[in-house]
C-alpha cells in the first residue's frame, strides 16, 4: 500500500442542532475533527471535509434513529457506512475514559473505534430496506 493514504473512518455522533464527525486511521487514532451546525449546507459541508481522504468509511451512531437522515444522504451519495448502536459506543466511552465527561467529539471517537473493531455492524444503503434513493437529492 506504499504511495497510498490509508482507509480513514469517520464517526459521526448526530444531534437535532449539530453532528460531530471523528476522522480515525486504521489504528483508531483520531486524526481530525469537526462539528457541523445543522441546516440546509450540513451534508455538502460534511463531504467537503471529507474530500481529503479519498478513501474513506462512515459510521453513523444510531442510523436507524437519529442518525438516519445523514446515513441515509450517506449511502445515496455512494459512501460506504455502518450503524454503531449507541449502546455499543457508549460501552467504549466507558472502558476508554472510565466514565469521563461526556461530549459530542469523545462520542463521535468511540462511534469510529467501535465501527473500526467490531466487523459484524449493520450497513446501511442501496438493497437495505432503509435505503432512500431521494436523500442524497434532498440534500444537495
Amino acid at each position: 500500500m506504499r504511495g497510498q493514504q490509508p482507509v480513514i473512518l469517520i464517526g459521526v455522533d448526530p444531534h437535532k442542532s449539530s453532528h460531530t464527525a471523528v476522522a480515525v486511521d486504521t489504528a483508531g487514532h483520531q486524526v481530525a475533527q469537526r462539528r457541523f451546525v445543522v441546516n440546509a449546507g450540513t451534508f455538502r459541508q460534511l463531504m467537503r471535509w471529507c474530500e481529503q481522504w479519498p478513501d474513506r468509511r462512515f459510521a453513523v451512531e444510531g442510523a436507524g434513529g437519529l442518525g438516519r437522515s445523514l446515513a441515509q444522504q450517506l449511502a445515496a451519495a455512494g459512501e460506504n457506512v455502518v450503524d454503531v448502536p449507541s449502546t455499543l459506543s457508549a460501552r467504549a466511552r466507558l472502558l476508554a475514559t472510565g466514565g469521563d465527561r461526556k461530549t459530542d467529539a469523545k462520542d463521535a471517537l468511540h462511534v469510529a473505534q467501535v465501527a473500526l473493531f467490531h466487523h459484524d455492524l449493520r450497513p446501511r444503503g442501496p438493497g437495505r430496506p432503509d435505503h432512500d434513493p431521494a436523500a442524497a437529492d434532498r440534500a444537495t
